[in-house]
């Protein structure tokens, strides 16, 4: 079977090359022989990292010609699996709507066999973005999403009974960490925390946050950084060290590295800055850690999915919906909670009770396993739906 994946930022994104390494796992679980062509900037580097075919070119192209290599690559694929997190949305902007719409319309025409692959809908305003959306489900001959409220909004917005199916996240798939040589982190206890800069953008519009000028940070911005150096200075307390996961890689190095400057400690804390790391590698690191406090969906994914402990805060639904699906709402906040004056205390009492929950453990590993199978099934199910 000849399987293109129409996928995310692998380029820049850590948490997309997971959801990568996610589905060419599953797509090998089910086919052995399966040859997988992705997309990427970094044709070399992903080849190896993956051990695919890759299609040289930058997942956001705006180039005409770029759309037509990629349309003579659906041709030429048996299946056209899209996927890659949180894709159709305009809470960030709506240019992004019309983007995936026009991109998929045209690899639909050069082959209408193509299945939507474990995404998330975010939130979604304008009735004109929910209606394109829809439309552009659609065409897809399956869907799957990664939780049941995606399905409930698709088809609330129109799309037929049928096509979409609510399933997981596939970034939970990905191979079991191997032991890491520990050249990557200089500690041997620590534990590891992926910041973000929230609080830094509109919401809204039509242009994404990257192409606007003239915002500065916000006040809940630089309280928030405030608050993650604090959390940062009680870790390297009660852990020895901190290790810094950077997730998208062309926007948190820089702040990562700001929070290590500001701590108290800074011989303690480690920025894994390093983009060389693949997506194995990453989860190896992880799996050494004691416990993760996450500020982003998929640095928390792969924690729980390698067993490590983990406190996570959401900033839209899908960081919500995987803590439910995990049964951990008890170590789920929204972003906002690290805003109010009593933050600190809740983070660290959380830290401490989330690393002492062995019913949570023992939940954890028991859901991850059956989020697999279920994985599996669904796309058994959604490819038999696309090639016959």
């Amino acid at each position: 079977m000849r399987v293109l994946v129409v996928n995310s930022d692998l380029a820049a994104n850590r948490g997309d090359r997971a959801i990568a390494a996610g589905l060419v796992a599953l797509v090998r679980d089910l086919d052995p022989h399966a040859r997988i062509t992705l997309i990427s900037q970094h044709a070399e580097r992903d080849r190896d990292w993956y051990g695919v075919d890759v299609l040289p070119q930058n997942i956001h192209s705006l180039n005409p010609l770029d759309l037509l290599r990629l349309m003579r690559a659906a041709r030429r694929a048996d299946v056209v699996l899209w996927g890659g997190g949180e894709l159709l949305k305009d809470y960030t902007n709506r240019l992004g709507v019309w983007y995936w719409a026009v991109k998929m319309r045209g690899v639909s025409l050069a082959n209408p066999r193509v299945v939507g692959t474990f995404q998330g809908i975010g939130r979604t305003s304008a009735r004109s973005s929910r209606r394109l959306i829809a439309r552009t489900v659609a065409r897809t001959r399956a869907f799957l999403t990664r939780d049941a409220q995606s399905r409930a909004l698709l088809e609330s917005w129109g799309v037929p009974p049928g096509v979409v199916t609510a399933s997981y996240d596939c970034a939970v798939y990905a191979a079991d960490a191997r032991p890491e040589p520990r050249q990557h982190v200089p500690f041997e206890r620590f534990a590891v925390l992926a910041p973000r800069r929230w609080f830094h953008y509109r919401e809204g519009g039509w242009l994404p946050h990257r192409w606007r000028t003239g915002q500065g940070p916000s006040a809940q911005a630089l309280s928030l950084g405030g608050t993650v150096v604090s959390a940062i200075d009680a870790l390297v307390q009660s852990h020895g060290a901190v290790v810094l996961v950077p997730m998208h890689m062309g926007e948190d190095p820089e702040y990562a590295r700001e929070l290590r400057e500001r701590a108290a400690r800074p011989d303690r804390v480690h920025v894994l800055a390093d983009d060389e790391l693949g997506p194995e590698e990453l989860r190896s690191v992880i799996a050494r850690a004691d416990v993760m406090v996450a500020l982003r969906l998929h640095a928390g994914i792969v924690a729980t999915s390698v067993g490590v402990p983990t406190v996570t805060y959401y900033y839209v639904d899908k960081g919500r919906l995987y803590a439910e699906q995990l049964g951990a709402e008890a170590y789920t906040r929204p972003i906002e909670r690290l805003l109010e004056p009593d933050a600190l205390a809740d983070l660290t009492a959380m830290v401490s009770a989330v690393e002492a929950d062995g019913e949570q453990h023992a939940r954890t590993r028991e859901r991850i396993g059956a989020m697999r199978e279920t994985l599996r099934g669904d796309l058994a199910a959604a490819l038999a739906a696309a090639t016959t």
